[in-house]
């Protein structure tokens, strides 16, 4: 564990002031992208819900709506 944290402190991943413990968190737009990407490769109409239940005001929340539309076609 140790090892784990000097490396971390010698690469710079680490925010400021955490003295190397803790790694940068993610970008949250990034896993919000990411996880509309894998949802909506599931091509089920419920993953796209899924995602419009947990980001109904992301942008990538109206995409979902439009896919939704072509299952009502």
């Amino acid at each position: 564990m140790a090892s784990t944290c000097l490396v971390l402190a010698a690469a710079g991943e680490a925010p400021a002031g955490t003295g190397g413990i803790m790694a940068k968190p993610s970008d949250p737009e990034k896993a919000v992208q990411a996880e509309y990407e894998n949802l909506k490769s599931k091509g089920t109409r419920e993953a796209l819900e899924l995602f419009i239940a947990r980001h109904p005001d992301h942008p990538l929340a109206d995409r979902a709506r439009d896919e939704l539309k072509r299952f009502a076609k």
